[in-house]
This record gives C-alpha cells, structure tokens and sequence, in this order.
C-alpha cells in the first residue's frame, strides 16, 4: 500500500525546511526559506544537509513552551507516566488534568510532525541529485530519512492513535482535507518500509549519532509491538540478537556517561543523539533540570516513590517480601541499577566544582562528603533540596534523577553545557521486547527468561527464580518490570504503560494521590550513614501487577503530591491539538476530549 495523502498539519510547515548547519553542530540555526524545492536537492552534499536537518528535528530540544530550552525532549517523556514528574503541579499530561490547548501536546504534534515533512521532502525531492551522488551514498541518505520517518510515526502513534500519514510533501491540492489513517495501516506500511531500508546499510553507523541496520528493525520491533504483532517482534529481534554486532556494555552507568558513550562497549548503543566536544554551540541542560538544588540545579524533572520502590532488592525480590529491605536506609541491598538511576535519601552527591553531600531532601542542614576521605559532616548550609520552594522537597516528592547527571561538569564546562548524548535506542531493549513478544506468544517460561537474564546479570541481579518461572503471571510482571526500571528515564516508557493490558495497567498506576518520599529527617551514623529516624511503613503491593500501589499512612508520613486522574477511556491518548482541529475541519478529535 502506498500513501501518498499530502497536506498541511501545522503553519510551521513548508514545501521545504531543512537546516543549513554543519552535521556536528546539533542545533537547528535557520531554514533554507529562501530556497525552493527547484534549485535545492542538486548536489550529494545538499541531500546530506536536508538529511541533517531531519536528524536535528528528531533531536528536539526544549522545555515547554516554545523549543528554547536545550534539553532534549525525550528527557520529559517519562514524566507523563507513573514513574516521573514535572515540577508543574497542574495541567500536565502526567496529571491527566489538561486538555487539547496544553503546550505540551501542541509540542509533541510540532516536533514529529516536522520530522515527517523534512523527511519525505528529502526523499521526494532527492532523485534530483540521483545522477551525481554514489548509489551506496545515496541509498544510505533515503534509508536514514525512512528511519527517522517511522520513529516519528512510533511517537505520533503512542501519543495520538490514528493519526494523519503523510509519505510526500504536501500539495496546494490538499492543504485542507487531512484525516487519520488507521494505525495498522501506517504500521503495517512502515515495517516494510523500514525493513527494506535496512539493506541499505550496515549494522554499525557510518558516523557517531547516524541510524543504522539495527535502529531500522528495531524501529519495525517497536512500532510492532505497538499492535502487538508478537511473531513479527521476534522474528525482527532475533535477526538483531543473531546477527549483529551488538553487545551489552558491561557497565550499565556507563552508557549516560560521556567517556562510555564514547567508548561504547560491545556496541550497546545503537543510536544516539551526540553533543560534540569541539563545537561550543552543542550542549544540553540535563544536569540543570535534573540536578540537586545544592549543586547548582533547577531540580524540575523528577522520579517517582512508584520507581523507586521498584527497583528489586539483590536476592531479585520486591521491598515487600525481601529481608534485605531496610526502610531507614532504603538504598541498601538494591538492584544497582537504583543508585545509577535516581538519587534518594543517604545517596552521595559528587560534583566538581560544588560541594559534594549526602542527599536529604527533609534534612535542615546539608551533610557535606569528603570525595578524598570519605568523612560525611553536618554543616552549616541550609539545605536547598528541602528549603527552596522549586526544590524537589516541595516540588518533586523527595527523590531525584541520577541517570543522565553522573558527569557534572564534563570537560571543563558549566554544568548546564551538558555534553552527555542523549541514547535513543540501545540493545537491551532488542533483548526486552524479544523476551516480552515470546511471553506473550506462550513460548515456554525458559525461553523467555533467557534474553532477561543477560540484562539483569549485566546489573548483578541473580537470574529469575524458579518460583517466577513456574508462574505465568509473576513471569510477566517482572518482564514488565524489568523493562521499567532498566529503561527509566529514557523516554520509552509511555507506550508501554498504555499499551499493558489495553489500558487496566495504566489505569491502576495512574489513579491517585503521589506519594513520594519518606518526611522524617536523617541521622548520620558512623559506619551506616544517613539513617531515616522515624520510617515510613513499606508500601503494599497489588496482587495482579505486583508494583507498588498503596501508601500506609502517606498523608502523616511522607512527602505528597497532586492527585492524578486517570479515564480509560479517556486518557490512553492525547488530544489532537485544539489549534489543528479548528484549522481543518476534517481532522477528528480523540474519544471524550
């Protein structure tokens, strides 16, 4: 099937807008509005500078309203779900209070759908420059631009449902009658499309930051899994896990480093957004919006108590059932991946350039830490994290993120000219979805718990148990899980939560007051460290979904958010975008929006 429905979805978009920068610089500076589709797509070197501008639209950086702000969007996207929170405490996506004028939403619709327009105009346009660009070249330029093609549709699709397909550039013929296409169909169209592109290239990028033959089939897993085409998941990934070149790093913090992401070990990486070192005009401010408020940060992108009490202790059970659990030092005996994760109470704050501390977000007073001796002493410094009215005390419910801040002040700069990349895709989750398409499908308990196990042994976590194994549901839970809390704070959370049981799952974690961390102070105790005084009780966990779901006494015992809402039938999608439906009248809103 072919779609070739041209039109126009928002007024930013023209027949042509592509960036005029160079391929490292990773910040869109001014479109080629002077420059016509005719006199444009001459040349090899013109196909890589639209291809470029499709990458740094993939690569949108901004915090809402209005793409100013250098952090890449997808550091927001876990925010809508159970596992994150954004400082605003109202009218988020996260809230499920908002509505079709939120910014956010607008956002969403703008930053992919223009991914889509300079797409299809490069490959509309680029036979132009056939005869004077190498044919591997120019193969490699169309199959890229189809990837990014359809990882737009894969967020378009998770955010909107059905939505408008477009596969050329839009004509004066059909400015004005869009409609939604079904999601099979654009699934459907795009798998071929994708797994045709794959044969164009090889399976490690040509550059650092490019697309490849893995992120196509993986691309085409993902936007399967989405219809839950279990057989097609797996026969895409196993092509990966057979076939490629790709490892896991044996380092899980490595991977939201600057050095390991350079490095990257065993490949893991399989596409990224990078900052380059040489170029002062790319950077983020990852740090800034995640980082403590003691150590220079704005702290307004937080992790949920939910993740937190996620994460397993080291003998692979939850904090409900496990010994090991201690509820007045809550990081103890835990998954690993926990403390490279999100930083809670009695965790160490190492900053270059800052004063180091261990992080209290009730505590009056900071504990600085000694990076040389180790010697943690209570100082004199009014404790930001809990004071300041934006602070993750008062804001953010008492935890903070880890992953993506490890690196303070990287090569020398400010901490809010961020050069960490941002990993859009990585082989751990080729092995995730295999594992989850084959449970799906019936495959036996052994088979499933193979691709599982290689990621929780990367973590030092022992192998699932054999009473997990031997229990269909508990097996699926903690797949899902583990996919949760290996991949948080990566911004692919959202289409599996809505995606779990048709919504059930989504409607159970949604619902409700957030509760965050524990309110009572800490102590520091020689030989323990900080030590919470008065311990919340540990929360219960649901039955079916085995994730933590009621808080005993929160009110009295810990930090408390907003109460969230959450329709079924309501908000397993986004409204389109108020602004597109009154310009279009053929466009169709979203179920009870």
């Amino acid at each position: 099937m072919k779609y070739i429905n041209k039109f126009r979805l928002l007024p930013i978009w023209t027949i042509l807008l592509v960036s005029l920068i160079s391929c490292n610089k990773f910040l869109d500076k001014q479109p080629l509005s002077e420059i016509t589709s005719e006199d444009f797509y001459e040349t090899a070197a013109q196909l890589n500078q639209a291809l470029t501008g499709a990458y740094n639209a993939y690569g949108a950086r901004t915090v809402s309203p209005g793409l100013n702000n250098p952090t890449p969007y997808y550091s927001k996207m876990d925010l809508y779900t159970e596992i994150g929170l954004e400082r605003s405490l109202n009218g988020t996506i996260g809230s499920g209070a908002y509505n079709s004028t939120n910014a956010t939403v607008v956002e969403l619709w703008r930053i992919f759908y223009q991914v889509v327009q300079r797409t299809n105009s490069l490959l509309f346009y680029m036979p132009k420059a056939q005869s004077v660009t190498a044919p591997a070249e120019y193969a490699r330029i169309a199959a890229e631009a189809k990837i990014l093609r359809a990882l737009a549709y894969w967020h378009l699709i998770t955010y909107f449902g059905d939505v408008p397909f477009l596969t050329a550039p839009a004509t004066n013929e059909d400015l004005t009658t869009p409609k939604r296409v079904a999601k099979k169909d654009i699934i459907n169209f795009l798998i071929a499309d994708l797994e045709s592109a794959s044969t164009s290239l090889a399976w490690l990028p040509s550059d650092f930051g490019r697309v490849s033959r893995g992120v196509a089939l993986g691309a085409a897993a993902r936007l399967a899994m989405l219809d839950k085409r279990y057989p097609d998941v797996i026969r895409l990934t196993d092509n990966i896990i057979a076939n490629s070149p790709y490892g896991l790093n044996p380092s899980f913090q490595n991977l939201f480093r600057k050095a390991g992401q350079t490095a990257n070990v065993n490949n893991e990486i399989m596409f990224i957004y990078p900052f380059g070192d040489a170029d002062g005009g790319s950077f983020n401010y990852l740090n800034l919006v995640q980082g403590s408020r003691n150590q220079g940060g704005q702290s307004s992108h937080f992790p949920t108590q939910f993740l937190v009490d996620l994460f397993e202790c080291t003998d692979g059970r939850s904090i409900d059932q496990s010994p090991l659990y201690n509820p007045a030092q809550p990081s103890k005996n835990r998954d690993p991946r926990m403390k490279h994760t999100v930083i809670i109470s009695g965790d160490t704050v190492v900053v270059q350039g800052f004063t180091s501390n261990v992080y209290s977000a009730t505590n009056r007073l900071v504990h600085t830490f000694n990076t040389t001796s180790s010697a943690v002493t209570l100082s004199t410094i009014n404790n930001q994290d809990s004071a300041n009215i934006f602070g993750p005390r008062l804001n953010g419910c008492g935890n903070l993120w880890r992953k993506y801040t490890n690196d303070r002040d990287i090569n020398g700069t400010a901490g809010n000219l961020y050069k960490v990349g941002w990993v859009y895709m990585r082989f751990a989750e080729i092995l995730l979805l295999n594992a989850e398409a084959k449970l799906e499908s019936g495959a036996p308990a052994s088979d499933v718990a193979t691709q599982v196990n290689k990621v929780r042994a990367r973590a030092g976590m022992p192998n699932i148990s054999s009473a997990v194994l031997a229990n269909a549901n508990s097996l699926k839970q903690l797949v899902r899980r583990e996919k949760t809390v290996e991949f948080a704070n990566e911004g692919i959370h959202m289409a599996d939560m809505r995606r779990w049981d048709d919504g059930a799952y989504a409607a159970k974690v949604m619902t409700g007051l957030v509760v965050g961390a524990d309110l009572s102070s800490s102590t520091f105790v020689t030989g323990q460290g900080l030590v919470i005084t008065n311990p919340a009780p540990i929360p219960l966990f649901d039955a079916i979904y085995q994730v933590p779901i009621s808080y005993p006494n929160a009110a009295t015992t810990r930090l408390t958010r907003e109460t969230r809402l959450f329709n079924i039938n309501q908000h397993l999608l986004c409204p389109i975008p108020q602004g597109e439906l009154d310009k279009v009248k053929t466009l169709t809103q979203n179920p009870n929006w």
